[in-house]
């Protein structure tokens, strides 16, 4: 598992440490130890959790700018998570709704000791930027549609932050959909495969304020 994991990692660019290794494959135990009671994921096997699971959340880690992330609608910590192993400097926020899910989140966290993330149960739309925000890079996964992901996202993207959504299917009537204020950039996602199999297309529509409001960026 950790050579496939290797292997996948590197049809991304990526080059993962033995250790970062080691991480991503206890993340991917304890995941797949929790799913049997929390339903975390409706994917059952180890292999296909690694596939679709830990390299998916990776394919947007060459996208990664800022030195924070928040990572909504995380559920089991995805991609939030196997970035926090890859970006041990950046810190990590990862934000969920769902009681079960963020117990998961928590214990995950602490066995992988990954300090530098923190974990906040609470919905995106409820949450407001730090006063003295630097803007920080928000990612998701097939959490919603374009436009009410930049609704719940609009105050921290006025201030300059990024909204990195990764999506299997993106239609060209949910790209029109966005308002006209904010800048869509989309980007294909690579299909890596541990195991060689055909993985279907993806992508990440990077969405940004065309008029951030410089005043209210942190200093």
């Amino acid at each position: 598992m950790l050579d496939r994991l290797a292997a996948g990692a590197e049809q991304l660019d990526l080059e993962l440490s033995g250790a970062q290794r080691q991480q991503l494959l206890i993340y991917l135990k304890l995941m797949s130890r929790w799913n049997q009671a929390y339903n975390l994921t409706a994917i059952k096997q180890p292999m296909a959790m690694a596939e679709r699971h830990l390299l998916d959340s990776l394919s947007i880690a060459r996208w990664i700018e800022a030195d924070e992330l928040l990572d909504a609608g995380t559920g089991a910590g995805l991609p939030g998570i196997p970035l926090a192993i890859v970006f041990p400097d950046k810190h990590v926020r990862l934000v969920d709704s769902n009681g079960k899910k963020i117990r998961f989140v928590r214990a995950a966290i602490r066995e992988l000791q990954l300090e530098q993330a923190e974990v906040i149960q609470s919905r995106l739309e409820d949450l407001a930027p730090d006063v003295d925000l630097q803007a920080v890079d928000i990612t998701c996964r097939a959490l919603a549609s374009l436009t009410q992901l930049v609704e719940w996202s609009q105050a921290w993207l006025l201030r300059g932050s990024r909204l990195l959504a990764m999506k299997a299917e993106l239609h060209d009537s949910e790209l029109r959909a966005v308002p006209d204020d904010y800048n869509v950039q989309l980007e294909p996602l690579n299909s890596v495969s541990a195991s060689g199999a055909a993985q279907p297309p993806r992508s990440v529509a990077i969405i940004t304020c065309a008029a951030p409001d410089d005043a209210n960026l942190g200093a």
